[in-house]
């Protein structure tokens, strides 16, 4: 078999801060893919970065005697900051790399076969800054996200597809896009980190593409019990993410569309969930309270915060989530935050898909005109992939 002349490079960027993910799984799904990449002149390689490990070997950070070593497409770094989040190491790969493009994947996750040429070659047809992965959910669906159009796009634009609904940047990105944009994920936060820059990435970037029918990025439940996204924390700590987004100078001095768009999913997916996670939770006495006045308080204020910068209103929010994010506000205790849960589920489908103003219930950002194209997109396979694969080496 002949390859052709190495002329560009994928590096993969697993950051790994616990020997007993399953991250050989990882590093497997990357490397199986590497002769059909190099048959079109693309070096593909993995980079693992040991984060917060400190140890001379693998063998003595825990890890099995049969864990991938260092190879010609395998590179171990280490980076401690003592920070439990994968900002860190993240940015730290990409301070490194030389990479044409770069994707990262968690250590519990893997790439389903044949998916970076795909990725790779949508990105070179359209020069794309970044090709957003279909995501395969750990119960095996494709994700319905972002909101893409059914028409199915060949570059996809941030208000008209829904791009704020995909809030990690999972699939290829474009190195020299990433540095002219200044990338970088958020340090300092624990959960989050994410978000901002990639919102900044595809709504201030270049082209962004999806690979209609391309294999997927495939998430698990492997994680085990220390994930640290999994717990409840008080809401200043949980939306860390969500003061440094709202101060964002790109963000302040973007259109009212964009603004109201970005603010919208925020509040819909998750201001409201950390609601309903929080009603939903037994309370302990060993642990900080649910929900309080002091909670509530900060609640109000971030959420009238998240309403200004959308321009003073959010003409598609549902009726059941507007009437929820002002009954919270009200709330001083755990037991009248779950009323006003327990309201929101009993406001059936009307409080779901209609908003405050009727007029306003078919704008684009709506629950209704969303089910809508959802059908359409059904009907046009905008999330169809090849069924679910494990890794060959697995």
């Amino acid at each position: 078999m002949e390859y052709a002349p190495v002329n560009q490079s994928i590096e993969v960027v697993i950051p790994v801060h616990d020997p007993a993910r399953p991250v050989a799984r990882g590093i497997a799904s990357v490397m199986d893919q590497r002769p059909a990449l190099a048959l079109r002149g693309v070096d593909l390689h993995v980079t693992v970065v040991l984060h917060n490990l400190a140890a001379d070997s693998l063998s003595q950070l825990g890890f099995p005697a049969d864990f991938p070593a260092a190879t010609d497409g395998v590179t171990y770094l280490a980076h401690n900051d003592g920070v439990p989040s994968p900002a860190g190491p993240r940015n730290y790969a990409l301070g490194r790399s030389s990479a044409t493009y770069l994707s990262f994947l968690d250590s519990d996750d893997y790439l389903e076969p044949g998916s970076l040429l795909a990725w790779w070659q949508v990105a070179e047809k359209r020069t794309a800054a970044a090709v957003i992965a279909p995501l395969r959910t750990p119960a095996g669906s494709i994700l319905a996200a972002p909101r893409i159009r059914p028409s199915k796009p060949r570059v996809l634009h941030p208000l008209r597809d829904g791009l704020a609904y995909r809030s990690v940047p999972y699939g290829l990105l474009r190195r020299e896009s990433l540095l002219a944009l200044g990338f970088g994920y958020t340090e300092g936060i624990l959960t989050g980190e994410d978000i901002e820059p990639t919102l900044r990435l595809w709504f201030r970037s270049g082209a962004i593409c999806y690979p209609f029918g391309a294999p997927a990025y495939h998430q698990t439940d492997d994680s085990g019990p220390g994930r640290v996204t999994s717990s409840i924390r008080p809401l200043r700590q949980e939306f860390a993410w969500l003061e440094h987004l709202l101060d964002t100078d790109w963000l302040q001095r973007a259109s009212t569309s964009e603004r109201r768009a970005i603010m919208h999913k925020v509040l819909r997916v998750h201001g409201v969930g950390a609601l309903l996670r929080r009603a939903d939770a037994p309370d302990s006495p060993d642990r900080s309270p649910l929900w309080d006045p002091e909670e509530s308080a900060y609640w109000r204020g971030i959420a009238d915060r998240t309403v200004a910068l959308a321009g003073g209103s959010i003409p598609g929010i549902s009726r059941r989530d507007s009437a929820l994010v002002v009954a919270a506000g009200s709330a001083g205790e755990l037991g009248q935050l779950r009323a006003a849960v327990a309201d929101y589920r009993r406001s059936g489908r009307t409080g779901e898909l209609l908003t405050p103003r009727l007029q306003d219930s078919l704008c684009r950002d709506s629950t209704l005109r969303h089910y809508l194209s959802e059908r359409l997109r059904a009907i046009t396979g905008v999330f169809t992939a090849p069924p679910a694969a494990q890794p060959a080496a697995s």
